[in-house]
């Protein structure tokens, strides 16, 4: 029940983010920074660059939807130009992240998918896999896919943190937030009357 909980907010948390930032695209560009050819950087350059932008993003309260795809464009720039370097593998991820949050779907799922086959030790492949599922459910609407990967992530990761999400996710797939809720409420009558009896 906690791990539904947990993904439900997830998702809340996902909407919310691309609601706030909706706005940004039509916001005036007076005061952004000054272009950054970022393919032409050294990977310390760029890192600092990256620095750079994750604060201007964490700094702002107003959701800024081109902020995080400044950020996004940088985290690209070091996955593409120094995949075997230290910081690539997280790059990558946080770039599915942004990508991901800012709908920018096949995206996402390409760097994820870049995550979980090019960087077998790094410590979030299992997390790249789930979140190919997730946005394959949720984004594109490819239920046969997401089931795939779930099912896959699963069958690999059994006793990982999000293995019972992944579950969640199958079974409830397709279904809407009324049906879910729906059967929260029936599971919790069921649950209650249990606890009576005992």
């Amino acid at each position: 029940m906690m791990k539904t909980i947990k993904l439900s907010i997830f998702t809340l948390l996902v909407s919310v983010f691309v609601a706030c930032g909706s706005k940004s695209e039509e916001q005036n560009t007076e005061g952004e920074s000054s272009y950054v050819a970022l393919e032409k950087l050294d990977v310390k350059t760029l890192d600092e660059e990256i620095q750079k932008r994750s604060k201007a993003v964490e700094n702002d309260e107003t959701g800024d939807k081109r902020l995080a795809a400044e950020l996004l464009k940088a985290y690209v720039a070091y996955s593409e130009n120094f995949p075997n370097y230290e910081k690539a593998a997280e790059y990558t991820f946080r770039a599915g992240e942004i990508a991901m949050n800012l709908n920018h779907t096949a995206q996402s799922l390409k760097l994820f998918e870049v995550v979980y086959e090019d960087y077998p030790k790094y410590e979030k492949r299992p997390y790249a896999l789930f979140m190919r599922a997730f946005v394959l459910e949720n984004q594109a609407g490819n239920f046969d896919e997401a089931k795939r990967f779930y099912e896959e992530f699963i069958a690999e990761y059994p006793n990982h943190p999000m293995a019972d999400d992944a579950a969640y996710s199958l079974k409830n797939m397709g279904k809407s937030p009324e049906e879910l809720i729906r059967e929260f409420e029936i599971q919790d009558s069921i649950n209650a009357a249990a606890s009576k009896a005992v």
